[in-house]
């Protein structure tokens, strides 16, 4: 992203000097396929709304990702805020995702 910062902290710098220096770098993860259909599966099957998304964020689930099946379960925040004190989600939100986890582990621990 940084490619994409610099242009953005010149065109507003107002003569100020913009030095923009990377201080990480995570690859990207990639889950597997069957656990994010799972996942993906049981909202569809609850009735809930659901969609794909990337997280830039760093996750505990991008460590287990190599040593066993992963994949991540968001919900909604107001204005797409997260990982921020100010994050806050409806609780009709939050439960619509405790139930898509519990009937994922559920239909797991099933197998």
């Amino acid at each position: 992203m940084t490619a994409q910062i610099e242009p953005v902290c010149r065109a507003h710098a107002r003569g100020c000097q913009v030095v923009v220096t990377q201080i990480s770098e995570t690859s990207p993860i990639h889950f597997g396929s069957a656990t994010v259909d799972a996942i993906r599966h049981q909202a569809a099957n609850l009735g809930f709304p659901h969609m794909d998304i990337f997280s830039g964020a760093g996750h505990d689930a991008g460590h287990l990702a190599s040593v066993c099946p992963t994949g991540m379960l968001f919900v909604p925040c107001e204005k797409g805020i997260s990982h921020n004190e100010v994050e806050n989600a409806r609780p009709a939100d939050l439960a619509a995702g405790a139930q898509v986890l519990a009937s994922f582990l559920l239909e797991r621990a099933n197998r």
